[in-house]
């Protein structure tokens, strides 16, 4: 990546001016500012970011958070109130769905607008003409009122265009959640392909696995404020924290209850929970250590220790395996059955063992102290992200396909 910013955020704010009614604007016309009858609404506030060429960077945070509004003054479909941005570079945004698109001209029709609208010339959009349409694939459609498609559609011809015109900044914002699944992975491949090329991606989405796997780093804004901006891993896990203490207080009305908590195990993981219970103790069996180095076949055995209140109704343990990028491959959910207590906590040993069958690389296990209402429906009391991690060395005889082992075998 370079070393010079292609995207310059600096002290970003946008504010609205929300009326109560309709006569009271006109009443802030006349009184040019000496009385004021709105109240202000900041969307966003304070955002600084920098983004290098060739990076890739997340913006998540629950509905209304601003994601839109940043993704809009970057763009420039929005004007801030405070602050400026710097953009360097051909750039194609796919915003809220039809963004960019008349409704009343044609799919061909609007390819050529959508060309314009990027600086670029007609005869260049005429050369790329073909690869847009057949990559969007919506047939005779394309020359019919893009007010008749379907959002799938919509999205498809959005997505050709601005990825078709080789940009080199792409800004999306969560449109790719729109669309049937084999598009879906046609739009995955072609982003790829433009981040092996050095394009820059500015990507907001609720699709966390997504998230984890394309960003270099990610911003959390929260009630229109920069609430975090670190790796993935990390960012997603404060979000997760955050969403949890949300979940908590619409259950049963409770203040905020998660917290972070000490680390046991990897000292690059998080946790949190609450202080109902917590995991003491994890290590593997082979190397007594929170780290351990396998050949694909062995058997993987770990012991997770803990101890937690004795009113629990479901106490239960979790473990997840995730790949380097954090993203779960599968795992599994352990009731507990409670012993008597001891100086008010009831204690708890796991042993647990699974064989090694993944492709050569690093893996993690991620820890869960539940108190589990039903199979949806739980509480985390201490999560302990990337506790354990190991490595998988390649086996000679290794002929499965993809990252884990299923042990298909074929009947004769």
């Amino acid at each position: 990546m370079s070393s010079s910013p292609v995207i310059q955020i600096e002290n970003l704010g946008k504010r609205y001016e929300i009326y109560s009614k309709p006569q009271d604007r006109l009443r802030q016309t006349f009184w040019r500012g000496k009385r004021r009858f709105y109240q202000e609404f900041w969307a966003l506030r304070n955002i600084s970011l920098e983004v290098q060429k060739g990076e890739v960077v997340g913006v998540i945070g629950a509905n209304g958070s601003g994601k839109s509004t940043l993704l809009q003054l970057v763009t420039g479909t929005l004007t801030p109130t405070v602050g400026r941005v710097q953009v360097q570079g051909r750039l194609a945004a796919l915003l809220e769905l039809g963004s960019g698109f008349d409704p009343q001209f044609t799919g061909r029709e609007n390819i050529f607008l959508n060309g314009a609208i990027l600086g670029i010339s007609r005869q260049e959009m005429e050369q790329r003409f073909q690869e847009i349409t057949e990559f969007a694939d919506i047939g005779d459609f394309i020359d019919r009122p893009v007010k008749i498609y379907s959002a799938g559609m919509v999205m498809r011809l959005a997505f050709s265009v601005a990825t078709c015109v080789r940009p080199e900044i792409l800004i999306i914002d969560e449109v790719l959640a729109v669309g049937d699944a084999f598009f879906h992975f046609k739009c995955i491949d072609r982003l790829e392909q433009l981040l092996q090329s050095g394009m820059t991606l500015l990507l907001a989405s609720h699709d966390i696995v997504m998230i984890k796997k394309f960003c270099d780093r990610v911003l959390y804004l929260r009630n229109g404020q920069a609430e975090a901006l670190g790796t993935p891993e990390k960012v997603v896990e404060l979000y997760a924290l955050d969403f949890r203490n949300k979940q908590a207080i619409k259950l049963d009305g409770s203040s905020a209850v998660f917290t972070p908590k000490a680390l046991v195990g990897g000292a690059e993981g998080s946790a949190f929970g609450t202080e109902e219970g917590r995991i003491v103790n994890t290590r593997f069996a082979k190397s007594g250590k929170p780290h351990a180095v396998f050949t694909a076949g062995d058997k993987i055995e770990f012991m997770v220790e803990a101890e937690f209140l004795p009113f629990l109704l479901g106490p239960c343990l979790s473990m997840i395996v995730q790949d380097k990028r954090k993203i779960s491959l599968g795992g599994r959910t352990f009731p507990i059955f409670k012993k008597k207590a001891e100086n008010g906590w009831c204690h708890t040993r796991l042993d647990c063992v699974f064989p090694a069958g993944f492709s050569p690389g690093r893996y993690f296990i991620t820890l869960r102290l539940e108190n589990r209402q039903s199979e949806r429906i739980f509480i985390p009391i201490d999560k302990q992200a990337w506790a354990l991690s190991f490595d998988v060395m390649p086996h000679a005889t290794n002929d499965f396909i993809g990252p884990v082992d299923l042990e298909i075998n074929f009947a004769s």
